[in-house]
């Protein structure tokens, strides 16, 4: 009995070290196997959850920012602290992926293919730095991922302090963009990675005789403006093209707002309205003329405007009537304006408002080219002669029976403009409306004709 127990116990232990000292052959399909059967798709469900969180957490981020209470922001078991917490856990749980590629990478290395006909240590060599490569790419990601999380509760915690202001909002959204981007970066180099070892895997197959597999599943590709805090708030408002009105992209956003703009800047005012913006954290859009900003001094001017945290709009160089204008000239209008803002700001202008709210066909196109959204306004009194006195003009846009959900409010760079922009702005809060961002206006929609 005992002599049967020791030789079955002595069958095994041969069997297990003929099956470690197998051909580097068997062995190198073994673990191409085991990663394409294995460590694959558990690795690319993992990420593609992670952007789907990502998508998510774009959407609470709209729907938290237009609660003017901001309690999202306050509650770390809201919806919004919820789903950090989920992306969170996933990019922790790519350590044990992590680990295993490194693994096959070393196994890989180890083999032994001096005698072997089929292999040679070429194939061994891209597979195991591919292995290694991709398990960089996780670390990278799980790395990433607390440096989001930290940005992340650090800009929620900013906006749920008493002090929180626009400036403090647009500052933590690029923070975090900076963050996704990154990821998104690495998530661009995953694909790679596992196309590259489908790749590799496969000429080893093809060597050995064997049935080769079809393409590794890769990622869905993400969008980093939607990801994370998104500065460009792609589906909170779209611009009605029939009434250039702001409307609301989906059912979470607060439709009981509206947009100001104020048009002919940097004239004599523009800055001194930026400034009275800024101290009552209200949002708006400065539509620059390209005459304006010619000189060193209108260039300063206009980066002062967006340095204080306002979007700068193109409204032509010469305020001319574009219908009036060839289709070369109003090319000349738009995209030398657009050029000069480029050259005092660092970026191009994604809005377009024609003088007299009067397009043409060339215009609408010119706009489309350079990535434009056009709009015109809903109402505005301060050009004409009755209105042009502080409290005249304050009364009017307030009390207006055209003040309504996503009304864009027309004002220009002018003393007297200036001058009533604190009532009006505590005038239509009083009304219970609040200001839109502009970042949270999407580029589709806009005039189209």
């Amino acid at each position: 009995m005992m002599r049967q127990y020791i030789t079955g116990l002595l069958l095994f232990i041969a069997a297990a070290v003929l099956s470690a000292c197998g051909s580097p052959e068997d062995k190198t399909l073994s673990n191409i196997e085991t990663i394409e059967r294995e460590t694959i798709p558990a690795l690319t469900e993992t990420l593609q959850n992670l952007i789907d969180f990502e998508s998510e957490q774009s959407g609470l981020f709209n729907e938290s920012i237009a609660d003017e209470s901001l309690d999202n922001f306050k509650n770390d078991q809201s919806e919004l602290y919820n789903n950090l917490n989920e992306r969170t856990e996933l990019a922790n749980s790519l350590e044990e992926i992590e680990t295993d590629l490194k693994s096959a990478a070393e196994d890989f290395k180890s083999y032994d293919v001096d005698d072997s006909s089929e292999l040679n240590e070429e194939m061994l060599t891209n597979l195991s730095d591919t292995s290694a490569g991709l398990a960089e790419s996780l670390q990278a990601v799980r790395s990433g991922y607390q440096d989001i999380k930290n940005s992340e509760i650090s800009f929620f915690e900013s906006l749920a302090a008493d002090g929180a202001d626009y400036t403090m909002m647009t500052e933590g959204i690029a923070a975090v963009n900076e963050q996704h981007e990154q990821i998104s970066q690495n998530y661009a180099q995953i694909n790679e990675q596992l196309a590259e070892i489908r790749s590799y895997g496969n000429t080893v197959k093809q060597a050995l005789g064997e049935e080769t597999d079809g393409e590794t599943a890769s990622l869905e590709e993400t969008n980093t403006e939607n990801s994370g805090a998104d500065s460009k708030a792609e589906t909170a408002y779209i611009v009605d093209g029939e009434t250039s009105s702001i409307v609301p992209a989906d059912e979470h956003t607060d439709a009981k707002a509206v947009l100001l703009t104020i048009d002919d800047a940097p004239d004599q005012n523009a800055v001194d309205m930026a400034k009275t913006l800024k101290n009552l954290d209200v949002p708006a859009i400065f539509f620059v003329n390209g005459m304006f900003i010619e000189s060193e001094e209108g260039q300063s001017m206009l980066k002062e405007i967006h340095d204080l945290g306002f979007e700068i709009g193109n409204h032509t160089y010469n305020h001319f009537n574009m219908q009036e204008l060839t289709p070369e000239d109003v090319r000349l209008e738009i995209a030398d304006t657009s050029d000069l803002i480029e050259e005092a700001i660092g970026e191009r202008p994604r809005f377009f408002r024609a003088p007299f709210g009067v397009n043409s066909e060339a215009s609408i196109k010119v706009a489309e080219e350079e990535n434009m959204t056009v709009m015109n306004w809903t109402y505005g009194f301060d050009w004409e002669p009755d209105y042009q006195e502080s409290s005249a003009l304050a009364d009017i846009m307030v009390n207006t029976e055209m003040l309504s959900d996503g009304a864009n409010l027309l004002m220009h760079d002018r003393s007297w403009t200036a001058e009533a922009l604190p009532d009006i702005v505590t005038g239509i809060q009083d009304k219970g409306y609040s200001f839109i961002d502009p970042a949270l206006i999407s580029s589709e929609g806009g005039v189209t004709e």
